[in-house]
Parts: structure tokens; sequence; C-alpha cells
């Protein structure tokens, strides 16, 4: 009995205790509840005009929403001592302490410095706020918030619009497209201009990111309309650093990146490709032929005898023990992580800048190298980079700038020179191309040929690194020289009227080497192959512009 009543008293301690842990809970979550409230309210600007589309989120979270056609907005569940955050492209964001409040009127101002900022636009340039047509900007600070390889991989994800494939290939550039695909057979490529100089062959893959001041991206007719057909693809408008007043200024740049790749698509191990092939070879014969998880040692004889390789036989025949099967004993070659390795890639630039009211200048030097993920393939590439701007007299001023690259790469594996245009276009593809259950070498250690067997056009990637070369190597010099007479400063009734004249040289040669032994996957079985090839490439734009800008109390006229 005494054991009993005191069981009973344990339980309506119990009970009580969790009675007081619900009440509890119940206390906070009312205290919670009531710690928040619903906020309306309006986003004018200083004219009292709506802001249609303003974004109004609850600062430090992702709890937010916009502002419909007149301007208001309802927020749940924020905070009482929480603080309102309103933004909107143009205008200078506004945070608001809620204190209490359930209704709020927010009045953005416009961002003048944003709207002031000097924008790149066909031959001159323009304020951001009095440029109509679709274009984007990107700055050096953007440009280099992460190592990159070139230009391209600098502007990826920085532009809306612009879509922009890599390429895993060192020294190779993927493609950009600018709102899409133009055309089914055309060119989709859009035009490159360096310093005011349109490029008539390749893009900007040669120029060191880290020289690069700004790219402008001109998207539609209305701001591509003075490159005239060329610009249908859009307008890449990239601008330089230039040297600014102020002591000589050094700086150093420079880092050290390390890739591998990834498998999203893992061949099937050796023990998973036997088990297919034998239910291959039963779905051919159902009847004759055991089911593929029913392993059969005399027909594992045929099935696999037939390729043609002892050593690839005697690899399955691993798997038999005294009659059973046991596929975990057969050696599974990765052939994928033969062919590859952890790339490196390292670049460094040292630049300098200085000058005075008069003249200013600027140089730098640079240094990539880039080691790719699959052997054989390599890129190195050395840049520099001078200009040069002098104030020669009150109306006259000129200048001028260099841009010069040289550059190696080692293309890799290399299907130039095959007769067939299928097959892997890649070291990787190919390696992945052979079943793991081939073994790349024989017991007295020699390279097998066919790893899989004769009859499957398979073959070995075993130091294929050495047995083809293509090499290419390209120097490319861009210039841009310029001068400005300011008629205005000669006599003042001029004033407004300027005359520039501006040449820019485009240079490029190219140069690439071929050898594919008989002995590489590719020419396997047939005779070696070799090839030469240069190009030399140069062109030059001349322009002449006549300008004339005046101000009329609040009106701007510009005329070139």
């Amino acid at each position: 009995m005494k054991g009993r009543k005191n069981s009973s008293l344990l339980g309506r301690l119990d009970k009580f205790q969790r009675l007081f842990f619900v009440a509890l809970l119940s206390v906070l979550a009312v205290g919670a509840f009531a710690q928040s409230k619903t906020v309306s309210g309006t986003v004018l600007d200083k004219t009292g005009e709506s802001v249609i589309g303003a974004s109004v989120v609850v600062k430090g979270t992702t709890n937010g929403t916009i502002t419909d056609f007149d301007g208001n907005f309802t927020l749940q569940n924020v905070p009482d001592n929480g603080t309102i955050q309103v933004s909107f492209v143009g205008y200078k964001t506004v945070d608001v302490l809620v204190k209490g409040q359930s209704t709020i009127k927010v009045t953005l101002e416009e961002d003048t410095e944003t709207l002031d900022e000097v924008v790149v636009v066909g031959y001159g340039v323009q304020k951001k706020s009095d440029v109509t047509g679709a274009m984007a900007r990107v700055g050096s600070e953007e440009l280099n918030t992460r190592p990159v390889n070139n230009a391209f991989e600098a502007l990826q994800g920085k532009a809306a619009g612009v879509d922009i494939t890599s390429s895993e290939r060192p020294g190779t550039v993927g493609s950009i497209r600018i709102r899409g695909n133009r055309s089914i057979s055309a060119s989709s490529d859009p035009l490159y201009v360096v310093d005011g100089v349109p490029l008539s062959a390749g893009g900007i893959e040669t120029i060191n990111p880290r020289d690069i001041e700004s790219i402008d991206i001109l998207k539609d007719a209305s701001s591509t309309a003075i490159y005239g057909s060329r610009g249908a693809n859009g307008v890449i408008l990239i601008t330089t650093k230039r040297g600014k007043a102020g002591r000589l200024a050094l700086n150093y740049s420079g880092s050290v990146t390390l890739e591998t790749l990834k498998d999203k698509s893992p061949a099937m191990s050796a023990s998973d490709y036997i088990t297919w092939r034998r239910w291959a070879y039963y779905n051919s014969d159902p009847v004759n032929n055991p089911r593929g998880d029913q392993p059969n040692y005399d027909k594992d004889q045929i099935y696999f005898a037939a390729s043609g390789d002892p050593t690839a036989l005697a690899n399955v025949n691993k798997g038999w023990n005294n009659g059973s099967w046991d596929g975990s004993r057969v050696t599974d070659t990765d052939w994928a992580d033969i062919v590859t390795q952890t790339g490196i890639t390292h670049e460094h630039t040292i630049s300098g800048s200085g000058g005075n009211e008069t003249a200013q200048a600027f140089f730098s030097v640079g240094y990539l190298n880039n080691q790719g993920t699959q052997k054989g393939q390599e890129y190195e590439r050395y840049n520099f980079s001078m200009s040069v701007d002098l104030q020669v007299k009150p109306w006259f001023k000129m200048g001028g700038s260099i841009n010069g690259s040289w550059a190696v790469q080692d293309y890799g594996y290399s299907r130039t020179g095959q007769s067939s245009g299928s097959g892997p276009v890649d070291i990787y593809s190919a390696a992945k191309a052979i079943p793991r259950f081939g073994v790349p070498y024989d017991e007295e250690g020699n390279i097998i040929t066919n790893p899989c067997g004769s009859t499957t056009n398979v073959y070995t990637v075993i130091d294929e690194w050495n047995k083809s070369t293509d090499n290419r190597q390209t120097f490319r010099a861009l210039g841009s020289f310029y001068g400005q007479f300011d008629f205005g400063k000669m006599w003042a009734p001029l004033e407004g009227l300027s005359y520039k004249i501006s040449f820019g040289p485009d240079f490029r040669h190219y140069r690439q080497g071929i050898f594919i032994s008989k002995d590489s996957a590719v020419k396997m079985g047939s005779k070696n192959y070799a090839k030469y090839a240069t190009d030399r490439y140069l062109s030059w734009t001349l322009d002449n512009q006549i300008n004339y800008n005046k101000t009329f109390g609040k009106h701007n006229l510009g005329i070139t």
C-alpha cells in the first residue's frame, strides 16, 4: 500500500509539471506574438508621386514586400523595435524605426551620385540619367572580386541579360550572348570595342582583367545604333586603366587557386559493368543465356573472351572462387583519375600610376599560368599595358595606350587530323569511355593498347599527353592614340566646339603546331599526323570627330 501511494503521488507531480510547462510556453508564445505587428504605409518621391515596385523589408531579415501601383505596402510580422528598410533603383535607401508605429510614410530622395555617374556610350560619354537605352556597367572592383583567367570569366554573373559559358580547357574561352542568340546560322557574337577601337577579329580574352577600368554593355537598338549592323548582337565597351594625377603609386596583386574536376555522372564500377554486360547477353537470348543476376562461369568465358583481350578476361575471372562470384575481387580501374590532376593557377600583376595636371601615365605587367585539371592542358600568358595623356596646351590634348599580350596554349588531346568527326573531344571524355573492368598494363608492365579487347574499338589513354601535341601561340597588340583640339579655349565664341582624331591599330600573330603519334588514342593504327599553320592579321581604325556641347540654362545640347 505504501508503494502504491508513493507511485500515485509521483504521477500527480508529473502531471503538474507538464501542465506548468504548457502554461509557461503559452505565455511565452503570447508574449512573442504581442511583440510583432502588421505595418502598412506609402512610399513617395520628393514630388509626391508614388514609387511603384520599391523594395520594403525588415532590416536583417528576408521578410519583405514591394509597393503597388499607388506606392502602398503592407508588411506583417514586424517587430516593435525593428527597422524597415526601403530602397529603389536611382534613390537613396531609407531606414525607418518602427517604435510602435502601425502606419508610416516614406519619401525617397534621388541618388544624384548614381545618376550623375558617367558611362561610355558610342563614341563619347554621358550621364547615366540621360541614357535611355538598355545597358549595364561592371567596374574594376566587381571584375576583381574573384580570381579569373580572362575578362569573360570576370564578367560572368555580373550583368543581367548577358549569358557567358566558360570552357574547362585553359586558354579557350566560351561564348557570350547578349539577350540570347540573334541568328540561326550567322554569328551571335557581340562587337568588342577597346578604348574606342572596334575589334575586327577576336575578343577580349587576351586582356588582363586587372588592367580593365570598366566594361559597359550596350544591349538594345537605341544604344548600339551608332555602330550600325556590327552592333546587331550587342556591343561590349572596354575601358582600360589610365594614369591619374598624384604621386607615383605602385601596386601588386596576385592570386593562387586550386581546381579539381567534380564528376557529375560517375561511370559504372568494374563489377557493375560486368553485371550490365551479362544482362545484355541475357536480353539478346533469354532462352539460352542466364539472367544477369545469376552469373555463370562458363558463360563469362564466352561473353568476355570474345572481346579478344586475355588480360580483361583474367580480370573478370578474379571474381570467381570455387564456383562462387564476388565482384569486389575484380580490379576496378578509374581511368578518369589517371588523366586528371589538381589544376594550379597563379597570376601576378604589377602596376604603377602617377602624374600631374599636365601629364599622367600608367603601366602594368602581368603573368598568368593556368595548369588544367586534365593532363596535357596548360595556358601561359604575359601582359603589358601602358598609357600616357598629355595636356600640351590649354586647347590641345594628346595621348595613347598600348595593350600587348603573348600567350602559349598547350591544347592537349585533340581530334585534329582525324577523318571521323565523332568521338571524344578531350582526354577526360576518352577516359570515361573505357569500361572500368579493363586494366592499363599486362603482367610484364607493358601498356595494353585495347584495354577491353580489340573488338571494342576503345584505346588506352595512358601517356596520351606525351603522344599528341597541339601547341598554339598568340601575340596581340592593341593601340589607341588620339589628339584633341578645344576651339573654345582658342577663341571664346567657339566655346563647346572641339575636334578629335583617333587612330587604333590592332595586330595579331597566331602560330599552331600539331603532332599526333600513330600510337595516340586518336590515330591508333593509322599514321603519324603533323600540321603547322600561321596567321598574321593587321587592321586599324581612323576616326575624325567634331563635337559641339553647349548648355543653355537647364538645357543641354550635344552634337557629334
